[in-house]
C-alpha cells in the first residue's frame, strides 16, 4: 500500500502539533494544587522528608503541594489510588522500593502493574538505615540478639512496615541466613513502628539512621547494625554485611506519576524536586537525617528502578521467597 506525500505530511504536522501542545502545557504547569500520595502512615522519615520537599516545591511553583497518607495492605491502597489518577502531573506518589521493586515478587496478585502503571519522575534520596532495639531488650548487640533468638525461638519481636516492606525483607533474611525464628509484628509504616519500639511494644525494628540517632543517644534505643554502610555518627556499630546477612537492596524515596503522564510534565516535576533538594534548609534537613539527595531525571530514575527490580528478583529467589496471597 502506498502512502501519499500529503498523508505523510499531515501525520508529521499532527505529531509536531501534539509535541508543541505538550511543551506549552508543561510550561504552564502547574496551575492548581499538586497531590502527593504516600502509601504509608503519617510520621516517620519518608513522611517528614516528603513534607519538607513539598514545601520547597510549593514555594517555587506558587501552588499548594498536598500530602495525602493512604497506608495499608503493603502499600497496595496508596499505589492503586495513584495508578488510577489522571495522568496530568497533578497526582504523584512517593514511595520506597517495596511498592514497585518488591511487591510483584512477594505477592501472587497486585491491584496495580508495577512496570506499566507508573511513570518514574525522580529519585529523591538514598537512605542509610539501622537495626535498633529497645533499651529493655535482653541483648545489646546484633550477635547477642541472634544468640538470644536461637535460645528463645519466637520470643524476639521485630516491628516492620507490613508484609513485603524492606524491614520485612531484612527480617526474612536474618531468619533464613542465620537460622533463627524472630517474629514479625507488621505496622502500616515507620510512623507506627517507631512509636511502638519506643513504647517497648516490640524488641527490634529497622529505621532511618538520622531518625534513630537521637533516641540512641538518649538511651531509649540500642544500635545493633547499620546498612548498607558504617556511619560516622555511630562509630563501632557493625554493618549487616559484617554480621553476615546483607540482602543488598538499596533503600530510596522515589516519586512516580500515573503512566502516560506527558514527558514534558515529568521533566518539569523532576526539575522542581531537584531544585528543592538543593535548597540550603532542605540540605540541612537531609544532613540531619543522614539522607543522600539524588534528584535525577525521569529517564535516569527509570533505569535505576529497572535495575533495582531485577536485583530484587534475584535476591528473593536466592532467599527462597515465594509469592504469598495478597495482604
Amino acid at each position: 500500500m502506498k502512502i501519499s506525500i500529503a498523508t505523510t505530511l499531515r501525520t508529521v504536522a499532527f505529531a509536531a502539533c501534539m509535541l508543541t501542545m505538550a511543551s506549552v502545557s508543561a510550561q504552564a504547569f502547574p496551575t492548581k494544587p499538586i497531590r502527593i500520595i504516600l502509601p504509608f502512615a503519617a510520621g516517620g522519615l519518608l513522611d517528614g522528608t516528603v513534607r519538607a520537599v513539598g514545601q520547597h516545591v510549593s514555594d517555587s511553583v506558587g501552588q499548594p503541594v498536598l500530602v495525602e497518607n493512604r497506608p495499608g495492605a503493603s502499600t497496595f491502597i496508596g499505589m492503586q489510588a495513584c495508578a488510577r489518577s489522571a495522568p496530568d502531573g497533578y497526582t504523584l506518589c512517593i514511595t520506597t522500593p517495596d511498592s514497585l521493586s518488591y511487591n510483584q515478587f512477594l505477592f501472587s496478585k497486585l491491584p496495580y502493574d508495577p512496570e506499566n502503571d507508573f511513570a518514574p519522575v525522580t529519585n529523591l534520596v538514598i537512605t542509610n538505615n539501622l537495626i535498633v532495639a529497645h533499651s529493655s531488650a535482653p541483648f545489646s548487640t546484633f550477635k547477642e540478639m541472634i544468640t538470644y533468638a536461637k535460645a528463645n525461638p519466637g520470643k524476639v519481636n521485630f516491628g516492620t512496615w507490613g508484609i513485603g516492606s524492606i524491614p520485612h525483607v531484612y527480617l526474612e533474611a536474618i531468619n533464613r541466613e542465620l537460622g533463627v525464628n524472630i517474629t514479625q509484628v507488621p505496622y502500616k509504616g515507620a510512623g507506627q513502628a517507631y512509636p511502638a519500639i519506643l513504647a517497648g511494644e516490640v524488641h527490634v525494628t529497622y529505621g532511618g539512621l538520622g531518625f534513630s540517632v537521637p533516641f540512641i543517644k538518649s538511651g531509649k534505643l540500642k544500635a545493633l547494625a547499620a546498612t548498607p554502610d558504617e556511619s560516622p555518627l555511630l562509630p563501632g556499630i557493625p554493618t549487616m554485611k559484617q554480621e553476615g546477612v546483607e540482602p543488598g537492596l538499596p533503600s530510596y524515596f522515589g516519586a512516580f506519576a500515573p503512566a502516560k503522564t506527558p514527558p514534558p510534565v515529568l521533566e518539569k516535576l523532576a526539575g522542581e524536586f531537584a531544585k528543592a533538594l538543593k535548597q540550603p534548609k532542605m540540605q540541612e534537613f537531609l544532613n540531619a537525617q543522614t539522607l543522600m539527595s539524588v534528584g535525577n531525571s525521569p529517564s535516569e530514575f527509570a533505569a535505576f528502578v529497572r535495575a533495582d527490580r531485577a536485583n530484587a528478583q534475584r535476591v528473593f529467589r536466592a532467599m527462597g521467597l515465594k509469592p504469598a496471597d495478597a495482604p
